[in-house]
Order: structure tokens, then C-alpha cells, then sequence
């Protein structure tokens, strides 16, 4: 059976108040046991009154004062015929007997004992529960009986035995309260410390990341302030040679105009490649730059601010390079730029055709991928003029040309990937390189020589 301790009550340990406790009380446990401890009335402790006993009735085993002797006693008809005693300090007492009333009948005293379930039981109790019982004296006869010897000091000394193992479990349910609380107290500190010490961790991590974001974006915001200087010098520069160049177009002549074409080109090209080397290649700039790039380019390509007055011929120029050209203003080199697609699985591939003006020539770009590699051949298809071309090499129209191949790295132009070659070429003859760059390297993102699929290629030849 479970016990509910939250419902129960210490004072149900407490052995209630009987006849044969206040009995008791008349004895005292001083050393001279032939005296009386002071007895009060028992009627008068009913009604919480301390009033002295000085007659004491076997019958009714209550102590009485004089006035309930005289006024309570005495004038019952049950008890006026009661044999009283005096209490003196030479009274003989005899000993305590008490009736004890039956806890399931409380009208019946508890006169029998049956062996047989080892309980007390009164006559009802006898009747109704140990008719079957075979082995039931009555209180009498077991006093009666010699062999039914009643030993009290072996049960008082069990029951002092049995006394001093609850101290002494009462003792041991002591210390291992104190142990529990003592083991509370270590686990509570430990656990403060922790989290005193996970706070402190914490806040450290905290300072640390913080400082480290902070270093970051300083970091990043110095060298974005830094493109920025950079652009803004840039974009005074283009300021200032395009006002310088409107002003020309309003008033100058027209050699002058294209001698001031020319300056600003080229001053235009090297204030570029001052911006190209000191610009900070991250995402954003990379597509910054390339996107002037690009826009410059259109203009490098302008031959002239004015319009030429060119006479008809059969051929029609397609470009203002073509025009100059033909007056003698020919570049000393070609430059050609190309995108190649590198998700295509078809190799070899070819780029465009390109023109370089000053040799009369055709050119184009073979791209092959073998065992991983990649390779580029520079073509030299036609010869324009072979009357020309005798000034270079003879009759087999031969031509010897230097070429500069470079794949742009998009992230940082300082890795471009460059590689230069000097040849003797004929009609439909090609050099080049069979193994570039491996394949892996040229489409790695970390490599950052690819950008929205395509990997940019650019060929100088002169």
C-alpha cells in the first residue's frame, strides 16, 4: 500500500490519552518508588482545571478532589457504593488494571485472545469473526496458567532493542539529509560556475566575432573607398579630355582634331591600365571594370571624330579602321577579343575571322580540347595582297608575325594566363599550343578565369 505523505499528519504517531495512561500518571519515576508524584483530579483535567487529587476509586480508576468526591462521586447512584481511597505518601497501590475497550465494539471491554489469528477480541468480536477458532482463552485463564508465563523484561528489552535501531535509523535518515544537502549545495555551486564560466566563454566568442566582422568590413570598406578614389580619378580624367576634345571639334582644324583623337586615346588607354592595376578585383569590381572596358573599346576603335570623304569603289568598307587604312593610317597592330563558351561539348571550335589591316591579313582562332587540355592555334587564312606580301619573304607569300594569346582572369587581371609566340606563316598555316591549361583549371570557379559561362580570350598580333 502506498502512503500519501502529503496527507500525513505526525500527530497520528501520538498513542491517544486512555484509563490506563492517567493510571499510570500515579506512579512515580523517582528512586524511592514507595512515593506518590503529585495526581491531579481527573473530572476537573476534563474541564481543563489543576486541581489536586486526594481520593482515588478502583472502580471508576479516576482520582478525585474533595469536591467532585462529594458533589460527583458521591451522588451517583452507580458509584455511591464505590470503594474509595485516600491518597497518601504511605498509600499502598496495587497494580494498574484497567479494562480495555474493544476498538471495533467500543461498548464491550476486549475479555478473550485467540491464538489462532493472535488478536484480542471481545464477545462480539468472538461471536462474529472467531466462531471456527479452536485455540481461544479467555484473559483469566491465560493469567491463570502456569505454563502461560508472562516474561516482560524479554519484551521491554526487544522493545528497547527495537527503540535504540529507529534512533539509531533515525541518526543515519539525519546524516544522509545532512549528505543530500550538502551534495545540493556542491551541485548548485558546480552549476553556477558553469554557467558562469559558459557566460564568460560566451561573451568572449561575442567580443571575438565582433572584432573579427568589424576587421572585415573595415577591411572591405577601405578597399571599396579606395575604387572609388580611384573611379572618381578616372572619371575626372574622361572629363577632362572629353571638353578638351568638344572644344577641338568646335574650333580646330581638322589635322587637329585628329591628332587631339589620337592623344586622348592613348591617354585615355594609360589611365586605364592605371585604374586596371590599382582596382580591387572582388565581384562587384570585376564586372565594373570589364563593363568600361568594353565601352572603351568602342572608342579605341574610332579612327576619326570627323567624317572622311572617301571616293566609290567597287569593295565597300565596312569600318572606319578600313578608311584609315586606305589614307595609310595603319595600326601597328590587331588586337582581337573573343568569348569562348565552355559548356559546349563540341571541340574543336573556331572564332571569328579578324583583320589586321597593316599585313593585309586574315586571322582566326582554333580552340581544342584533348585528354583534359586545353589548347589554342593562332590561323593565318589568306593573304589579301600577295604583291605585298613578296616584300616580306618571297614568292611563297610567307609572312613572319609575333602574337601575344591571353585568358583573362575575371577576379584578378594581374593571373591573366599569357603566352607569346613568333612564327613564320603561310596562307592557311596555324601555331599554337596544345596544352594551355588543363581543362579543370580553366572551368574552376576558384581559378576565376570564368565568368557567366564563358572564359575570355584576347590575341594581339603584330
Amino acid at each position: 500500500m502506498e502512503t500519501d505523505l502529503a496527507n500525513m499528519s505526525v500527530s497520528e504517531w501520538v498513542l491517544p490519552t486512555d484509563h490506563l495512561v492517567q493510571s499510570l500518571n500515579l506512579y512515580t519515576d523517582t528512586k524511592d518508588d514507595s512515593k506518590i508524584s503529585e495526581t491531579f483530579c481527573d473530572p476537573c483535567l476534563y474541564c481543563n482545571e489543576k486541581n489536586v487529587a486526594k481520593h482515588h476509586c478502583s472502580e471508576c480508576k479516576e482520582c478525585y478532589c474533595e469536591q467532585c468526591l462529594n458533589y460527583l462521586h458521591k451522588r451517583k447512584r452507580n458509584s455511591n457504593l464505590h470503594v474509595v481511597t485516600a491518597i497518601t505518601d504511605g498509600t499502598p497501590w496495587k497494580p494498574v488494571e484497567v479494562d480495555e475497550l474493544c476498538p471495533s465494539h467500543t461498548d464491550k471491554v476486549m475479555e478473550t485472545f485467540c491464538f489462532d489469528h493472535k488478536n484480542l477480541c471481545c464477545i462480539k468480536c468472538l461471536a462474529s469473526d472467531h466462531r471456527k477458532c479452536t485455540n481461544v482463552k479467555t484473559l483469566d485463564d491465560i493469567v491463570w496458567d502456569e505454563e502461560e508465563s508472562l516474561d516482560m523484561k524479554d519484551f521491554i528489552s526487544n522493545l528497547i532493542n527495537v527503540e535504540q535501531c529507529a534512533e539509531s535509523t533515525l541518526k543515519e535518515s539525519k546524516e544522509k539529509l545532512a549528505e543530500l544537502e550538502g551534495d545540493k549545495n556542491v551541485m548548485l555551486q558546480s552549476v553556477d560556475e558553469l554557467i558562469s564560466s559558459t557566460k564568460s566563454h560566451l561573451d568572449t566568442l561575442h567580443g571575438e566575432l565582433k572584432g573579427s566582422i568589424e576587421k572585415t568590413f573595415s577591411d572591405t570598406e577601405h578597399r571599396q573607398e579606395f575604387d572609388i578614389d580611384c573611379l572618381v580619378a578616372f572619371q575626372k580624367t574622361l572629363a577632362l579630355n572629353r571638353r578638351l576634345t568638344e572644344a577641338v571639334k568646335e574650333h580646330g582644324s581638322e589635322k587637329q582634331k585628329f591628332l587631339t583623337m589620337e592623344k586622348t586615346k592613348t591617354s585615355i588607354q594609360k589611365d586605364f591600365e592605371r585604374l586596371h592595376s590599382a582596382f580591387n578585383y572582388t565581384e562587384t569590381g570585376k564586372q565594373y571594370v570589364l563593363n568600361i572596358e568594353d565601352e572603351l573599346s568602342n572608342v579605341q576603335k574610332m579612327s576619326k571624330l570627323g567624317t572622311l570623304n572617301l571616293k566609290q569603289s567597287n569593295e565597300a568598307l565596312t569600318n572606319l579602321t578600313e578608311a584609315l587604312c586606305q589614307l595609310g593610317c595603319r595600326p601597328k597592330c590587331a588586337v582581337f577579343e573573343y568569348s569562348l563558351p565552355v559548356n559546349s561539348t563540341y571541340f574543336p571550335q573556331y572564332s571569328p575571322q579578324f583583320t589586321f589591316l597593316k599585313m593585309k591579313t586574315k586571322w582566326r582562332l582554333h580552340f581544342s580540347k584533348k585528354n583534359e587540355n586545353f589548347g589554342i592555334f593562332l590561323y593565318c587564312l589568306s593573304f589579301e595582297d600577295p604583291l605585298e606580301c613578296l616584300s616580306f619573304e618571297g614568292p611563297d607569300f610567307s609572312l613572319e608575325a609575333s602574337a601575344e594569346v591571353r585568358i583573362a582572369n575575371q577576379v584578378d587581371r594581374h593571373k591573366d594566363l599569357i603566352r607569346t609566340l613568333k612564327h613564320k606563316y603561310h596562307q592557311n598555316s596555324g601555331r599554337g599550343w596544345n596544352t594551355l591549361i588543363s581543362w579543370q583549371s580553366l572551368i574552376s570557379p576558384e581559378e576565376g578565369y570564368i565568368s557567366d559561362g564563358s572564359v575570355k580570350i584576347r590575341v594581339k598580333v603584330w
